[in-house]
């Protein structure tokens, strides 16, 4: 039998395949065969994980089938299955919260069911908790996972400012909260990508204040004004950046024009008295080498102001 009839959303349960006349012998030798792939205990999916991220979203598919409407997900598998960018998440736990009365269930290892937040601002979706709320319990652990939700999820219209106000306010009293109320004032859906919401970040945390998305004067191939990741308030030293997935995603042509592209255009930022500093993704976790090459442009500049 093809498995992926008795599949839904590409996960089934052994019991299922039982009742379908598949033994478990048989389902080893689907395992063997690459026709089917182990997700947690009873529970297989119809194709193979292609990243810890998927396969943590085909894990917490599995466990929302298991726990009936008894649970959404919540936390970190929350923030997958809304399709938000994730960073510093634990891909190894699915997440899920209670939804009303509780049933008698089987626990797994590598699951935590939390008690239910109710807040009526944050009404859970279909199956998971409201965004908002998910943003806020991820920063629970970690506030840049926070913040690199939270923008993507502010810039998509998912939530809004007071929603997200009203998630720290519902979250009250657990543990990390103040390290996340601390940082909730720091949304900004002018971020693009997490990476320029890591690099604000890092910035922040040396002490520079800084405006995102800054004209500098310059126009694009379109004729409309160019924009920067970043400008150091006070000063023409810019900050962008520089992922490079626009490189390593294109031909080796288009890698080649784009980056020709990019250097016209960070030679007219420069003609107007701008210096420009690139940020990596290595440096994002490495805040001295920022701090370094800020400083370094901060005294280029200063030189030429004199």
């Amino acid at each position: 039998m093809d498995l992926a009839l008795i599949a839904r959303d590409g996960v089934f349960a052994a019991a299922k395949a039982r009742a379908f006349g598949i033994d478990s012998s048989s389902l080893r030798r689907a395992v063997a065969a690459g026709q089917a792939f182990p997700l947690c205990r009873g529970w297989y999916s119809t194709r193979a994980p292609t990243t810890p991220r998927d396969h943590h979203l085909l894990r917490t598919t599995a466990l929302l089938q298991e726990y009936g409407g008894h649970v959404v997900a919540s936390h970190g598998s929350a923030v997958i299955r809304l399709g938000l960018p994730d960073v510093a998440l634990d891909l190894g736990t699915v997440q899920l919260m209670w939804r009303g009365d509780k049933p008698d269930f089987r626990s797994y290892s590598r699951v935590h069911v939390h008690e239910e937040v109710a807040n009526p601002r944050l009404t859970a979706w279909v199956t998971t908790v409201h965004p908002a709320l998910a943003v806020v319990q991820v920063g629970l652990r970690d506030v840049r996972s926070m913040l690199v939700a939270g923008d993507a999820a502010l810039r998509l219209r998912m939530v809004d400012a007071g929603q997200l106000t009203a998630a720290v306010d519902a979250l009250r009293g657990q543990r990390g909260l103040t390290r996340a109320r601390a940082a909730a004032g720091w949304f900004d859906a002018r971020h693009q990508s997490p990476g320029e919401t890591l690099t604000a970040f890092v910035l922040r945390g040396l002490g520079y204040s800084f405006t995102p998305q800054f004209e500098p004067g310059t126009q694009g191939k379109n004729g409309g004004p160019e924009q920067t990741d970043f400008v150091i308030d006070g000063t023409r030293v810019l900050v962008e950046f520089d992922g490079r997935s626009k490189y390593s995603a294109a031909s080796e042509d288009d890698a080649q024009r784009l980056l020709f592209a990019e250097k016209r255009r960070e030679d007219r930022i420069r003609d107007l008295g701008y210096e420009m500093v690139r940020v990596t993704w290595a440096e994002v976790h490495q805040p001295e080498r920022v701090r370094a090459k800020v400083e370094k442009a901060l005294t280029r500049w200063r030189s030429r102001a004199v």
